[in-house]
């Protein structure tokens, strides 16, 4: 027991420390940034999704950029698309119901039975690549918000309406939710 230093020795000695505030709040703040970027498995499954919807939306432009290219006298052409929301996955679920029943008989003989009923919930876990995630049955993609398109021949009135056409058809969006420009020439 001689080894242990009292503590106020040390209270006295931090408080010979200049700028002991200072030292405590940089501290205090590491330690924070520590644990709020330590992984965690609900920040995890949501950049995940937000990496999906973004190849997901990716994706959509490309296709979308090789069809309206394709159309004559588009020329060339560039595509921005806004989705409302994020992917949303359906998970599988086990449930498990049980169901319990009693039988009390009161002392004027009359018999009296009380039922339970509980259900748990549970998702249905797989393995993937050493991994466990859930079971996903479908996933609901995010509707379209808005289109813009720059395509350089879209100074022709006849081709900007192929591309408006083209455009309502392939991503089901009403023509208040597409603009169409004229790309500058470079």
């Amino acid at each position: 027991m001689a080894n242990l230093i009292p503590l106020n020795k040390i209270l006295g000695q931090l408080k010979k420390i200049k700028h002991i505030e200072i030292y405590a709040i940089l501290i205090g703040a590491v330690v924070v940034g520590i644990i709020w970027f330590l992984p965690n498995g609900e920040k995890e499954e949501k950049t995940n999704a937000l990496s999906s919807t973004s190849t997901y939306l990716t994706n959509l432009e490309t296709r979308l950029n090789g069809v309206l290219s394709a159309i004559s006298g588009a020329g060339s052409v560039d595509c921005m698309i806004t989705l409302d929301g994020e992917i949303e996955r359906v998970v599988a679920y086990s449930n498990d119901e049980k169901n319990s029943s009693t039988q009390n008989t009161t002392s004027n003989g009359s018999n009296n039975t009380s039922s339970t009923s509980t259900v748990s919930k549970e998702p249905i876990l797989i393995s993937v690549n050493g991994k466990t995630e859930p079971l996903v049955l479908y996933e609901i993609m995010p509707s379209v918000k808005g289109v813009v398109v720059v395509a350089s021949g879209a100074d022709n009135i006849r081709v900007k309406l192929d591309i408006l056409k083209a455009v309502q058809a392939l991503l089901k969006v009403e023509s208040s939710q597409v603009e169409i420009f004229t790309k500058q020439n470079a």
